[in-house]
């Protein structure tokens, strides 16, 4: 499992095709930077969402943040999807819109935040000595920095062992 872990964040920035408008680009979230700002929105968002989820039988049977779409899938192919959800689902929509955030800066946060963890987690394991390439050392560093705060908020969107 870990190795496909590793491959999704290394795969983060191998895909070479051009973006149209409205979507999603492995180098855009690669090149994506994670804040304290930004977080706290997305924190708050997250936890509208997960409660959107709890009381809606059909979102919670088919929540948007299953391990296929947020580790497994190729980034950009995980972006679009959740994107899509976010969008399409009127009480996630609402859930963003509360929290003041909107749909493309949560999944662009969620997708590096999650690729940030993964490789937080890679270093201090051993399993490796540096942040892989596609993977900003500024955002490992963040999430180093709020490691408590960070999986908390992966725990409420039931991702927590990336």
């Amino acid at each position: 499992m870990r190795l496909l872990l590793l491959f999704w964040v290394l795969a983060a920035v191998s895909t070479g095709a051009q973006p149209t408008p409205g979507t999603y680009t492995a180098k855009e979230i690669a090149g994506y930077r994670l804040t304290a700002p930004v977080f706290q929105r997305f924190d708050r968002a997250s936890r509208l969402l997960a409660t959107a989820i709890d009381r809606d039988a059909p979102l919670a049977g088919n929540s948007p943040f299953t391990r296929d779409v947020v580790l497994l899938e190729d980034v950009v192919v995980a972006a679009s999807t959740l994107d899509n959800r976010l969008r399409t689902e009127p009480a996630l929509a609402a859930a963003l819109k509360t929290a003041g955030i909107t749909v493309r800066e949560y999944t662009t946060f969620t997708l590096a935040l999650v690729a940030a963890r993964l490789a937080y987690g890679f270093v201090q394991s051993g399993a490796m000595r540096f942040v892989p390439e596609g993977v900003a050392r500024e955002n490992v560093t963040f999430v180093e920095g709020h490691r408590d705060e960070v999986m908390a908020v992966l725990r409420v969107l039931g991702i927590d062992d990336p």
